[in-house]
């Protein structure tokens, strides 16, 4: 009788991600959940002269969702490959669920689940079918049709794989990667070719309580309001290094601290003594027309000006919002350039 496994295997299709029984038995730790879900020391990768991991050294804990950002070419996809067992590393250590991947990832395979950008699958099943077909070789998956519904493809439950646009496809992915009820999650930007609907739903399911159960989430991601809304903790990589690490509202205190103004004036309005005033410095204030940007660390007396100007019609200060400073300025501060440069 032919198995599962060798069945998938002799269509020839890439099954990164699906469960493979252990060869052999495995420590007694690997059963257990342990202290720390991930652990990543002096982590070094090469391309000939590109050095795209250069020492990532973090932790990764047990229920948490932890988030990996970088400009393109930052090395986000290959520490993600290298944490799923797809690539070597040069040197360094990458520990996943207390095993050395991926020298020792049989042991646990069936353990993880994986989402990547793009995933060849077998073109003529029927959305249905692949993830009765995936959920067959994991040893604790549940059935199917509920993550059909999970991720908004009811009605695309009987179509056939090459008739998906790219955001189902996306979404079935995902599916893919939670149909053996995994222990860690690696997601490599689920949300790329998604619209704002889709969007939101996947956060839905990643931040429910109930459907996380103590699973472990990395993703990388180019989206900072979703790295902010999603992460527990996000670590900024940049050129094989990582720049930065901790929760983005640490992240925030620490690089970025203080209030966004922002207002809309008369295009010839003097700005001057916003400028002058100590807790807006030169640097901080930006004016694109008649709309301007200033970021303070004294909030009350910043106010204070503005309203006294406006008081005496000096100029006026219309559409007056305060923001928190965010993720994004964040990101830029620490790398220097934008997301896809």
């Amino acid at each position: 009788m032919v198995s599962t496994r060798d069945r998938i295997s002799a269509m020839g299709y890439h099954t990164v991600g699906l469960a493979e029984a252990s060869v052999a038995a495995g420590p007694d730790s690997v059963g257990a959940q342990p202290a720390v879900a991930i652990q990543v020391q002096r982590l070094r990768k090469t391309y000939g002269d590109l050095e795209a991991l250069a020492g990532a050294t973090f932790e990764a804990r047990p229920g948490e969702i932890f988030g990996i950002l970088g400009p393109n070419g930052a090395g986000k996809t290959t520490l993600i490959e290298i944490l799923e067992g797809l690539r070597r590393p040069e040197s360094g250590t990458a520990i996943v669920l207390g095993v050395h991947v991926p020298k020792h990832l049989d042991l646990i395979r069936d353990r993880i689940g994986i989402a990547m950008q793009k995933m060849a699958l077998p073109s003529l099943l029927t959305v249905q079918e692949v993830l009765r077909l995936y959920a067959a070789v994991y040893p604790r998956s549940g059935h199917p049709d509920p993550l059909i519904a999970c991720v908004g493809l009811e009605e695309k439950r009987q179509t056939r794989i090459h008739r998906l646009s790219g955001g189902q496809l996306q979404r079935l992915t995902v599916a893919l990667a939670l149909v053996g009820n995994p222990q860690v999650l690696f997601l490599d930007e689920p949300t790329s070719e998604l619209d704002p609907q889709g969007r939101r739903a996947l956060w839905n399911i990643l931040l429910d309580p109930q459907k996380r159960n103590h699973r472990t989430v990395v993703l990388t991601t180019h989206q900072m309001e979703e790295a902010q809304q999603l992460c527990d903790r996000v670590a900024i990589l940049d050129r094989g290094h990582i720049l930065a690490m901790g929760s983005p509202s640490e992240l925030i205190h620490h690089y970025c601290p203080g209030q966004v103004i922002r207002f809309t004036t008369q295009a010839h309005a003097d700005l001057q003594e916003c400028v002058q005033f100590a807790s807006v410095e030169r640097q901080a204030l930006s004016r694109t027309r008649d709309a301007v940007t200033a970021r303070t660390d004294a909030l009350e007396p910043a106010m204070e000006v503005l309203m006294a100007a406006r008081l005496q019609g000096r100029y006026s200060v219309e559409d007056l919002r305060v923001e928190r400073m965010t993720l994004e300025d964040v990101f830029l501060h620490v790398t220097g350039r934008r997301m896809r440069d």
